[in-house]
């Protein structure tokens, strides 16, 4: 911290876990309520996010202030799939993004996505993608403010 309770950006710690469990929480709630067919809360394993702290190909960053954690994102980097008709390209994606409701508004998310972008583009990444489930609106307009655009969609019908 800084000293005047703002929050600072960083890498993400495995002492942070209990802060971020309960960040994940808030984000399960909302992706249950918003997809309840592929969502439910539960418990998020420890191990999953110490591998996640020493994947190579990934990187977890945290926003602390006085009071903890109060956000969390988490991305990978991928390679195009050997497919001769796709274009070769190392791309980064966003896979959880997260801020406490107490803490929004104050340019974490927006901080959180720079440093990411940051993180990537040291890995080659030339692109950044992540996926917003319908009805998330408030997520929608967030990633439009800082200029992500629709580039596919994903159809599905119940059999």
């Amino acid at each position: 911290m800084n000293g005047r309770g703002e929050a600072v950006v960083r890498r993400a710690r495995h002492e942070d876990w209990p802060d971020v469990a309960a960040l994940l929480r808030e984000v399960d709630a909302l992706h249950a309520e918003l997809a309840p067919a592929y969502f439910r809360v539960g418990a998020r394993a420890e191990t999953e996010w110490r591998r996640l702290l020493v994947d190579g190909t990934a990187a977890a960053l945290v926003a602390a202030d006085d009071r903890g954690v109060v956000g969390f994102l988490a991305l990978r980097i991928y390679e195009t799939p050997p497919d001769p008709t796709m274009v070769p390209r190392r791309r980064a994606h966003l896979e959880t993004l997260v801020v406490s409701t107490g803490a929004r508004r104050r340019g974490l998310g927006r901080r959180l996505v720079t440093a990411a972008g940051d993180w990537a583009r040291t890995q080659g990444a030339v692109e950044m993608v992540l996926t917003t489930w319908e009805g998330n609106t408030a997520a929608d307009a967030f990633y439009e403010r800082l200029g992500y655009r629709v580039l596919s969609r994903v159809l599905h019908a119940r059999l």
